[in-house]
């Protein structure tokens, strides 16, 4: 019997192990389970967001008397666990795969709903609570966030990669999660899937249905550093800390988000009431524009 899950790191960038992090607590928390780790191989262990993250692990192990359970996998190889896509595994072994895609979509068919929607109902409340208690003095909201329309442009390592057709992975994606019984890997359709800037003509127009439902709301753009243009007239807050960029997208009520893991996470943190959000393989595979939708975005490709 399953009694306990491992909490292992990436070997990519905050948003997606932020991501998950949040979808091994998740299936933890609707079965039951112990979440065993070791903070000193936790990447980002000392980020604001995950140290939220592994309090809450913290007070959720206390429900749990067995000492043992530490035992049970510590001596997991997490690589062994890579998979043969070939073959059938259950649900279970895609958390060790690596694969996040992979990840998200056992959970989604695990809890019956997409991760956003869940974790506001059951864990995001404790999340906020503990990053409010941790929040640094010097993180300061340049802008009144009940007035605000912040969009989030991903460019930094990825600004030069072309726009894509986000439909093309999301409806594969949507049919996977709808009518099958796995998700297999990335889907191999060359550029597409894939962290991606939006085309500026994209960004207008969701930026217009936003400004027609808010035309008093002030539009700030939050972007990485960097000696290049947005090509947009409004106001752009750049900063070399990752984690006071994410505070920021946490802190506005209403979101156009970008085509990126480490967007996506203001979702789980933050206030917003109203999002814009873009479609492709990683956010269908969160449950978003799928049977088990419950969260409802306002979507684009």
């Amino acid at each position: 019997m399953q009694e306990s899950i491992y909490l292992y790191s990436r070997g990519d960038r905050l948003g997606s192990h932020i991501i998950q992090y949040i979808c091994i607590v998740i299936y933890a928390v609707y079965n039951n389970l112990y979440i065993v780790y070791d903070e000193t191989t936790i990447n980002y262990n000392k980020n604001i967001f995950v140290l939220a993250i592994l309090n809450y692990i913290n007070k959720h192990n206390t429900r749990f008397t067995n000492n043992d359970y530490k035992n049970v996998i510590k001596d997991l190889n997490v690589q062994q666990y890579w998979l043969d896509f070939e073959k059938i595994y259950e649900p279970f072994d895609f958390f060790y795969s690596y694969d996040l895609q992979l990840i998200m979509s056992q959970v989604v068919r695990s809890i019956k709903s997409d991760i956003i929607s869940y974790a506001n109902k059951y864990i995001c409340d404790s999340l906020r609570l503990n990053l409010k208690n941790i929040i640094p003095s010097n993180y300061v909201i340049p802008f009144d966030p009940k007035k605000t329309i912040l969009i989030h442009l991903r460019l930094d390592d990825v600004r030069d990669k072309k726009d894509y057709d986000g439909s093309t992975c999301s409806n594969f994606y949507k049919n996977k999660m709808d009518n099958t019984n796995n998700i297999l890997g990335i889907c191999n359709i060359g550029y597409c899937n894939q962290q991606a800037p939006l085309l500026k003509d994209k960004i207008n127009i969701v930026l217009e249905e936003a400004l027609n439902k808010y035309p008093e709301h002030e539009v700030v753009i939050v972007t990485s550093p960097g000696n290049y243009e947005t090509g947009f007239p409004y106001r752009t807050i750049r900063s070399e800390d990752e984690s006071y960029d994410l505070y920021l997208m946490c802190n506005s009520e209403v979101l156009i988000l970008s085509r990126s893991c480490f967007a996506f996470n203001s979702l789980f943190f933050g206030i917003a009431k109203d999002v814009w959000c873009p479609l492709w393989g990683h956010f269908v595979s969160s449950g978003l524009n799928t049977k088990y939708d419950n969260s409802r975005f306002n979507y684009f490709f």
